[in-house]
């Protein structure tokens, strides 16, 4: 009988810490824009806030997209997404892409890599997945991997 409630504190301090550390790794982790809402909600005093408003506006928040327009980009993002994988799936059917479309579809991926929508390295596993299945475009493919390297070096 002691046995048993020992072992049943056991198991249930584990399962808390387990359900500790699930919430802790899956919080999700705020945006530039809501730490900077954050930040000037604690900066005591309203002359404080207007002054860091009216105050010069650094590259980092300039390149930081308002939040209609993070919206916008954020529904290009996942469209292009879907049109990956409907060219996956068209593959797969036996159907060959217009490689048109599938060049337009890289430009955008850049241009949302460019605003922050995309990771970089999100974009290149993309790129050298299309290289993988549309032999065809392979130089194509190439510049672009090198156009992503070139975004990601400068955005170190």
């Amino acid at each position: 009988m002691d046995r048993s409630i020992r072992l049943g504190l056991i198991t249930g301090f584990i399962v808390t810490v387990v359900l500790i550390v699930v919430v802790y790794i899956f919080k999700p982790i705020p945006s530039p824009a809501h730490t900077a809402k954050t930040k000037e909600k604690t900066t005591s005093g309203i002359g404080a806030t207007v002054e860091k408003k009216a105050g010069s506006v650094t590259p980092v928040q300039s390149e930081i997209a308002s939040a209609p327009d993070r919206t916008a980009l954020l529904e290009q993002r996942d469209q292009l997404y879907k049109e990956f994988a409907a060219i996956s799936d068209a593959l797969s059917h036996g159907q060959q892409p217009d490689l048109r479309q599938v060049n337009q579809m890289l430009e955008q991926q850049k241009q949302l890599v460019k605003t922050g929508t995309v990771a970089a390295d999100e974009a290149l596993s993309y790129c050298h997945f299309l290289k993988q299945i549309l032999p065809a475009m392979d130089h194509q493919i190439d510049q672009h991997i090198l156009q992503l390297e070139q975004l990601k070096r400068n955005a170190i």
